[in-house]
C-alpha cells in the first residue's frame, strides 16, 4: 500500500473576541496525516506539528465517525488504530504562545483487514527511546520483516536490540518539532511485498543542566492525572523534570502522611499525588486500588512517598529517595492491547548483565500450583481483565513502597519541618535496612559477588565463570536470604522479604526460587540442581521478615507469620516446569499451561532497580 504525506490546512481563529478577523485572526500549524489510504484495521496519527510559536496543553477529542478511544489525548500525536470504515473527524484544542486555538482535521477510512501494520505514532522529545512495532498475520514470513526511514532528521536504529517485529532508536536532535517518517517491509508467504508506514512527532527539548537529578536520559512529558490537585503546580517539576536539580522541600511537595494526617489516606488523597504520560495509566491505578487493597496496606504504605510516577519511557520500575516518588512501569496496568500499543518497549538495560555465568536462578510467584502471572505475546492482540493484573502489581506495589518506608519510616513523619528537603529527611536517620543488616546480616560472601555481576554488570572472574548450579545451590540453600536479588544490596534484601512475606500473607501466593542450569537447549532447559516453594518461612529467614514487617508497616499483624506454609522442597533433576505442581492438596496444573508461564531470570529479579542519589 502506496503512502503519502497529506498536510491538511487548520482553521483561522480569533485571538479576541469581538476584534476584526482579517486583523487579529491567528494561524495555527498544520494537521498532519501522513496515509492517504487508510483501512479499518490500520495504525494512523494525527499530528499537531507547529512550526514557530510555544505550543502547550494540547487536547484532542472526536467530533464524529465510528467511536476512537484517544488514549495519547493530552499530547501533540493522537494514534491510533481505526476501528471501522466510515468519515472521521477530529478536533485539537491547545494554546499558542498563550492564545487558545482549536484545529479540525478529517479523513476516511475503507472496508479492510491488513496483514501488516505498524504500530504506535506518538511524539518524543529529542532524546527520548523510541520504539515501534510490526504486527501481521499468519499470511506474513516474520524473517522478511525489515524497517527504514522514509523522511525527516537521521535516526540511527538500535541494532543491538532490533528484532524484525521492533524499530528501536533514539529520537535525535531537532531544532524545532520535526516528523520521522518510517516504514516497515515485508513478504507475505507467497512472496507478495507489504509495507505500511508509521510517523513520530520529534519534539526540541530543553537543555539538560550539568547538575540536573536525571542527567542521564530525557524524560517523557507527565502531568498530574488529577488536573486540579493541590499539588499540581509543584508535582511534575518535584519528581520527573531534567530541569530538577535539588531536592523539593516538604512544604512545595509533601508526603501523602500530609495530607491524610498521618492516617489511612483515601484514594482521592493519593490520587492527587499521581504523574502520568497517558491518563488511561492513572485510571488504571485508581481501579486498582479501589479493587484489591482490602486491608488498606498499599493506602498506608504510600503515606511515605510524595509522588506515583506512571509513564510510557519507565522501565525498570523504581523508587527514588531523591525525590521520594515511586516510578512504575505501566506494563503491570494495560488491559487493553491499544493500551500496550502506548509503552515504550526498550529492553532492561541490565538483560545481558552476567551471561558468562553458568546457573541461572529464576523465579515465580505462584498458587494453587499454578502461575498467577502469564505472558501475553504481544503480537496477539491480548485483551486483560482487571484481575488478571492483581499479583503481578501487587508484589511490584510491596516491593517499591517497602523501599519508601524504609527510607522515610512512620516514626520519622514528624521530626521535619515543611522547608527540610525530602533528601535530606530520608537520610538523615538510620534506615530499617541498616539494622536489618545489622540484626540478620547475610552470611554468603560468594553470593553477594556474583550478586554483583549478574545485577550490577561487574566483571566475572574464572572463578565465578566456573561456579555450576551445584556449587551456587551450596553457596545459596544454607544462608538466610530468600532470593538472588537480596544480596544486591541490603535495601533489596528488604524489599523481597517484605513483599514475599506479603504476598504470600495477603493472598495465599507463594514465591519459587531455584538454582538451575541456563537454557541451552530445547531438551536442557532449566534443569533445577535446588530450589523451594515458600522459603519465606525457613526459620531465619521468617524472623528477618517480620522485623521488616513490623517496622515498614506498623499495622501488619506479626503474629500471621505463624501461620505462612510450611517450605517445600523441588525435585532436583527435573526443569522449572516439572517443579510446578509440588504442592499438596492442590489442583494438578495443566502441563501444556505451565509452558506459558513467565519464567523470570535473574535480571529480571524485580522489574525494578536502585538509582543512585545525587551528590547534592
Amino acid at each position: 500500500m502506496k503512502k503519502t504525506a497529506l498536510l491538511l490546512s487548520s482553521l483561522l481563529l480569533v485571538a479576541c473576541s469581538g476584534d476584526d478577523p482579517d486583523a487579529d485572526e491567528i494561524q495555527s500549524g498544520n494537521l498532519v496525516l501522513n496515509e492517504t489510504e487508510l483501512t479499518a484495521g490500520l495504525s494512523t496519527q494525527l499530528i499537531l506539528n507547529v512550526q514557530s510559536g510555544s505550543v502547550t496543553s494540547p487536547v484532542w477529542s472526536q467530533v464524529s465517525g465510528p467511536s476512537v478511544d484517544l488514549l495519547s489525548a493530552k499530547s501533540k500525536v493522537a494514534g491510533f488504530t481505526i476501528p471501522s470504515a466510515g468519515d472521521y473527524v477530529f478536533e485539537v484544542s491547545y494554546k499558542l504562545s498563550g492564545s487558545n486555538i482549536t484545529d479540525t482535521i478529517n479523513f476516511s477510512a475503507e472496508a479492510g483487514s491488513p496483514s501488516l501494520v505498524a504500530r504506535l505514532g506518538h511524539s518524543a522529545l529529542e532524546g527520548n527511546g523510541v520504539s515501534l512495532r510490526a504486527f501481521y498475520d499468519d499470511s506474513i514470513n516474520p524473517e522478511t520483516i525489515t524497517w527504514q526511514q522514509l523522511s525527516g532528521p537521521t535516526i540511527r536504529f538500535d541494532e543491538e536490540n532490533i528484532t524484525p517485529e521492533i524499530a528501536i532508536f533514539d529520537a535525535p536532535e531537532v531544532a524545532r518539532d520535526s516528523i520521522v517518517e518510517l516504514q516497515v517491509s515485508a513478504q507475505t508467504n507467497s512472496g507478495n511485498q507489504i509495507t505500511d508506514t508509521v510517523s513520530v512527532l520529534i519534539e526540541n527539548a530543553a537543555i539538560i543542566p550539568s547538575n540536573a537529578y536525571f542527567d542521564d536520559d530525557v524524560l517523557a512529558t507527565v502531568y498530574p492525572y488529577v488536573a486540579d490537585s493541590p499539588h499540581k503546580d509543584n508535582l511534575q517539576a518535584c519528581v520527573y523534570s531534567n530541569q530538577l536539580s535539588s531536592s523539593c522541600t516538604l512544604n512545595s511537595l509533601p508526603i501523602i502522611a500530609s495530607d491524610s494526617n498521618g492516617a489511612t489516606p483515601t484514594i482521592d488523597q493519593i490520587m492527587d499525588h499521581v504523574l502520568v504520560s497517558h491518563d488511561w495509566m492513572g485510571q488504571r491505578f485508581r481501579e486498582y486500588l479501589e479493587a484489591f487493597d482490602d486491608h488498606d496496606d498499599f493506602k498506608n504504605l504510600f503515606r511515605a512517598t510524595t509522588a506515583i510516577v506512571l509513564s510510557y519511557d519507565i522501565r525498570p520500575s523504581f523508587y527514588w529517595a531523591a525525590t521520594g516518588a515511586i516510578y512504575l512501569d505501566p506494563n503491570t496496568l494495560w488491559l487493553t492491547p491499544e493500551e500496550r500499543d502506548t509503552i515504550n518497549e526498550a529492553p532492561d538495560y541490565r538483560a545481558n548483565f552476567g551471561n558468562e555465568l553458568q546457573f541461572v536462578m529464576p523465579w515465580r510467584y505462584v498458587k494453587d500450583n499454578d502461575y498467577v502471572s502469564f505472558n501475553y505475546p504481544t503480537n496477539e492482540r491480548s485483551t486483560r481483565a482487571l484481575a488478571d493484573i492483581k499479583y503481578d502489581l501487587a508484589d511490584l506495589l510491596y516491593h517499591e513502597l517497602a523501599h519508601a518506608n524504609d527510607y522515610l519510616p512512620s516514626t520519622e513523619w514528624q521530626r521535619y519541618s515543611g522547608s527540610s528537603r525530602f533528601l535530606d529527611a530520608a537520610l538523615n536517620e538510620s534506615e530499617i535496612s541498616d539494622r536489618l543488616t545489622v540484626l540478620y546480616p547475610l552470611q554468603s560472601v560468594i553470593m553477594k559477588e556474583l550478586a554483583s555481576v549478574r545485577f550490577l554488570g561487574e566483571d566475572a572472574s574464572l572463578l565465578q565463570k566456573s561456579y555450576s548450579p551445584s556449587d551456587v545451590a551450596g553457596f545459596y540453600s544454607p544462608d538466610i536470604s530468600n532470593g538472588f536479588y537480596n544480596y544486591t544490596n541490603e535495601k533489596e534484601d528488604l524489599g523481597i522479604l517484605f513483599e514475599s512475606l506479603m504476598m504470600s500473607v495477603r493472598f495465599g501466593v507463594q514465591r519459587d526460587t531455584a538454582v538451575t542450569t541456563k537454557c541451552e537447549s530445547s531438551s536442557n532447559c532449566y534443569i533445577v540442581s535446588w530450589g523451594q516453594r515458600g522459603r519465606i518461612a525457613e526459620p531465619g529467614i521468617s524472623e528477618r521478615a517480620a522485623f521488616v514487617a513490623e517496622n515498614i508497616l506498623p499495622e501488619f499483624d506479626t503474629s500471621l507469620i505463624n501461620s505462612l506454609p510450611a517450605p517445600i522442597a523441588m525435585q532436583p533433576g527435573g526443569d522449572w516446569w516439572d517443579n510446578l505442581a509440588i504442592s499438596p492438596a492442590a489442583p494438578n496444573a495443566l502441563a501444556k499451561k505451565t509452558k506459558t508461564g513467565k519464567v523470570r531470570e535473574t535480571f529480571l529479579e524485580h522489574r525494578s532497580h536502585s538509582r543512585a542519589l545525587p551528590a547534592h
